[in-house]
């Protein structure tokens, strides 16, 4: 019996261009009202969760790809990196100058080369939507690309995420060094012959991962592993989706992630949520 569903937010909960489907208000209420609980489970961290996933009636959030867990508005479990440890990241990844960014709670902190790629990545996934479509959904982000590693300098955030870039002549000298630093929760090779040629890395504190955290919250709130779900689409839900009793892919989701998922639903536009749910008859 399911008493417990974890849910991604970008590709999964929300479509990037359309939002959060009335399918999903619509599913979550019902699981709440059969005694499930509900949890927003992301890889963002708090302050850059959408307004329309924030009008969700959840029981909790996990942040920060598992490094922040909130439950009834108050931080239950926070992990994040020592100050030595991100003054020495940040040496590394100066001195080889390469395009990164940062999450705190609060703060998503990037330098330029990072800004400008970001910007071209979501300019990306919005391609084909009208001027005012797109200022709207920019403004729904969350998250502004641009250069604010200079504000990072005099400010007292913890550090919980690195996310970088690299191409393809680092990319072995950055994956060597990276399980140094913490745990290596997501990883792409850089692609050959394409335009953007990039690896991505993205790393937290050593054991912080969405899996790790929806164990820690199990424990605290006496649920068995086995009577849980969650769903998911990138390669950082793979921790995720294994940890649960069902893990769910989405079907436009990483190729990866499918591998380990004990089913494919429908795309977030598509109502994959919802329709996921009905078909195994946990709401219907």
């Amino acid at each position: 019996m399911i008493k417990a569903i974890f849910l991604d937010i970008d590709g999964t909960l929300r479509d990037e261009c359309s939002g959060v489907p009335q399918s999903a208000y619509t599913a979550v209420r019902m699981c709440r009202e059969r005694g499930i609980r509900i949890l927003i489970c992301t890889g963002r961290n708090l302050s850059s969760i959408q307004e329309d996933v924030r009008a969700m009636e959840t029981d909790g959030i996990i942040a920060g790809g598992g490094c922040l867990i909130v439950e009834n508005g108050y931080v239950q479990k926070e992990n994040y990196f020592q100050k030595a440890e991100t003054e020495q990241i940040l040496e590394y990844l100066l001195t080889r100058k390469l395009p990164f960014a940062m999450e705190s709670r609060e703060r998503v902190f990037m330098n330029r080369a990072a800004a400008v790629l970001l910007r071209q990545d979501f300019a990306g996934k919005l391609r084909g939507l009208g001027a005012e479509e797109i200022k709207k959904r920019e403004k729904e982000n969350g998250i502004q690309y641009e250069d604010t590693f200079n504000e990072y300098v005099h400010s007292p955030e913890h550090i919980h995420k690195f996310c970088l870039w690299c191409r393809a002549e680092d990319w072995e000298a950055v994956c060597s060094m990276a399980p140094g630093w913490g745990s290596v929760i997501q990883q792409s090779e850089p692609p050959d012959g394409k335009i953007r040629k990039w690896g991505y890395l993205e790393v937290q504190p050593e054991g912080c991962t969405k899996g790790r955290a929806i164990g820690w919250w199990c424990r605290r709130n006496g649920i068995r592993l086995e009577d849980t779900m969650s769903f998911g689409d990138g390669k950082n839900d793979v921790d995720m989706i294994q940890t649960t009793g069902i893990g769910v892919a989405m079907a436009d989701g990483d190729e990866e992630l499918k591998q380990w998922a004990d089913s494919l639903c429908g795309p977030a536009a598509g109502d994959g949520i919802y329709r996921e749910l009905a078909r195994r008859g946990i709401i219907g």
